[in-house]
């Protein structure tokens, strides 16, 4: 089972420290006045005004998507999580990381995913946030390499449906090592948590001895070698 640390490389600083306990670090992507930015909060359009849970952010200042790569190590796998509506982002985004790979991008919107689609080394996921959006892939499967959905949807029974329709199924939102373990029970593939202690104490419970996959790129990543117990 992959572990993913959730918004580990949303700042230069923090993305280097999660690489060498994560297999995948995950970055949040938007684009604003032409320009890639790196956060997870919302901007209230036109103004250069931030948001999150309903608060304002006055002061924030995102990094650029140029800073936060050049602060990753080579070997880290990146998870791309696009907050866009057009598939302008992916294009801009692919045109910064150049040939940096091995990449992974992910969506709400899973028609902004087509140029990732298209990219060589990158994996594309279709994230399930809503219970729409969950009917959509019960029904008509990944279109890509996988589905990531929220932790509240992970149930038995719909976690081996979206199984044989999509080799991998990753969970964001785990919430402590007792949910993880029960999500590897359930043979995903991936979870994506906050903290990485939870991430070494998940680590540690499956009895993982190998060093981070972000920093063996001669593996491929979801689909080879899971570690699934």
């Amino acid at each position: 089972m992959e572990l993913i640390a959730h918004r580990a490389a949303n700042l230069p600083e923090t993305v280097a420290p999660a690489a060498a306990v994560a297999d995948i670090v995950e970055i949040d992507l938007h684009i604003f006045r032409g320009r890639l930015d790196v956060r997870h909060a919302k901007v209230i359009w036109p103004l250069e005004v931030y948001w999150e849970k309903w608060r304002l952010l006055p002061g924030l200042t995102p990094p650029s998507f140029s800073a936060v790569l050049d602060a990753t190590p080579h070997d880290a796998h990146l998870w791309l999580d696009l907050k866009g509506f057009t598939a302008r982002l992916a294009r801009s985004v692919l045109a910064e990381i150049g040939d940096r790979r091995p990449m992974t991008a992910s969506s709400r919107n899973w028609w902004t995913l087509k140029p990732m689609r298209q990219a060589t080394g990158v994996r594309t996921f279709r994230s399930v946030g809503s219970r729409w959006q969950l009917w959509l892939a019960l029904r008509f499967g990944a279109g890509g390499d996988g589905i990531v959905m929220h932790e509240r949807f992970a149930e038995p029974a719909t976690v081996a449906r979206l199984l044989e329709l999509t080799p991998d199924v990753v969970v964001w939102a785990v919430p402590d090592l007792a949910r993880a373990v029960e999500l590897a029970a359930m043979d995903v593939t991936g979870v994506i948590v906050d903290d990485l202690d939870l991430i070494r104490a998940i680590s540690q419970r499956l009895g993982r001895t190998d060093p981070p996959r972000g920093s063996r790129p001669e593996d491929g990543g979801f689909g080879q070698d899971t570690g699934r117990p």
